[in-house]
């Protein structure tokens, strides 16, 4: 799988440079050759790192885009005037190691806190400058990942084939409204600047529609580069193919987004929380997102605890609209919970129900139309582990 080499004209490298205290890639290059539109959401953390800032600037200018460098295991956030400068000189060396087409985006990932080690970065930039990754790409963005998170996939518009694909990172400080995630998507269709209500819609409800732990990162960024090697134009398509091309741009993302999710740090299982029949889908997310974050009911799923009542008391102080009487609630595909009152369950099959790798939480509100899915994991003792000694 090639995941964002796969679309026309798109290559990557990664490489180590020294960043990672464990030797690890820490360097990554992603590259479009011809230079593509950028569109881009990123944190919604008023402590945003350095190179959010840059990326902000540069999308918003409406520049095309040939190079996105990437660092991991610093995230060049909290470090003031300095941060920003470490963020525009990389640019600039990267500028001088190669050749450089269009306007250069630039990420990190890691610790919080500390300057850039500008020595070993540099050293980084002219290995990817001259091609020569010692790793792939999505090798080069991890930090506490289990495993590499990419996809990639291809369909026939105007009678041509138009390829996606992406790599994404994240286990950690992950929560609604962004993540410690950064998520790289490609594809070699082109694309108009209007597109991006599109594109920010499908991260509301991808990307900003997972949490791990509920901490909002200050370094989350997806970016998308649509480059039109395949020669096809999304705005010159039928609806009908437009359409397609957008579920097959959001069945992409959802799909890295929950791969997040599933390696959430010492998480055994994916909880899916589908909350339905709210009164406004503000409501149905509000629900959906104090169910995912409550370290109670992500506690009871890795114990194998069916305490169902836990997400009914998150329900509620969610700040959304509830009914209790006409409210109705499936744990792990059980009806548990309706018309104000409790159903009997039999605690044998539940046990046995929450042993499974994926489970699902349903509620129906009852009292509307609006509804909202969110993806979640357990708490395990590892994640304590994990996060304890996160520095060393």
């Amino acid at each position: 799988m090639q995941d964002v080499t796969f679309p026309v004209g798109f290559y990557a490298a990664g490489t180590a440079c020294g960043i990672k205290k464990n030797g690890k890639p820490d360097a990554g290059l992603l590259c479009s050759e011809p230079p593509a539109r950028a569109f881009g959401a990123f944190t919604r953390n008023a402590a945003a790192a350095a190179p959010v800032k840059l990326c902000r600037e540069v999308i918003a200018a409406g520049k095309l885009v040939s190079h996105i460098l990437v660092n991991s295991g610093n995230a060049n956030a909290a470090t003031g005037v300095r941060g920003y400068q470490d963020a525009l000189d990389s640019v600039t060396r990267l500028r001088a190691a190669t050749h450089v087409a269009g306007e250069v985006l630039v990420s990190s990932t890691g610790v919080i806190g500390e300057p850039l080690p500008m020595d070993a970065l540099k050293r980084g930039i002219d290995t990817l400058g001259a091609r020569k990754g010692e790793a792939r790409f999505h090798q080069a963005i991890m930090t506490t990942d289990t495993f590499p998170k990419i996809a990639e996939v291809s369909l026939t518009l105007g009678g041509r084939e138009v390829r996606l694909g992406g790599a994404s990172k994240g286990a950690g400080m992950i929560c609604p409204n962004m993540a410690t995630m950064l998520a790289y998507l490609t594809t070699d269709i082109a694309l108009p600047v209007s597109y991006n209500a599109g594109f920010l819609d499908t991260v509301e409800r991808t990307f900003n529609s997972i949490s791990v732990d509920g901490d909002m990162s200050t370094n989350d960024t997806v970016i998308l580069l649509a480059n039109g090697a395949s020669g096809v134009d999304y705005a010159d398509l039928p609806v009908t193919e437009q359409m397609a091309f957008d579920a097959a741009l959001s069945g992409l993302m959802g799909d890295l987004a929950r791969a997040i999710v599933r390696d959430g740090e010492g998480a055994t299982k994916l909880i899916t929380v589908e909350v339905v029949g709210a009164l406004t889908e503000t409501d149905a997310k509000s629900v959906g997102r104090a169910v995912s974050n409550s370290p109670l009911v992500k506690t009871a799923f890795f114990g194998g605890d069916a305490n169902w009542g836990r997400v009914l008391a998150a329900a509620g102080y969610s700040g959304a609209s509830l009914v209790m009487e006409k409210l109705a609630l499936e744990f792990c595909g059980v009806r548990v919970f309706e018309n104000g009152l409790p159903l009997p369950v039999n605690e044998d099959d539940m046990a046995e129900r929450m042993k499974a790798r994926e489970v699902t939480v349903r509620l129906d509100l009852g009292i509307g139309n609006a509804a909202w899915t969110y993806w979640t994991c357990d708490f395990s003792y590892d994640y304590v582990k994990i996060n304890g000694s996160y520095r060393s």
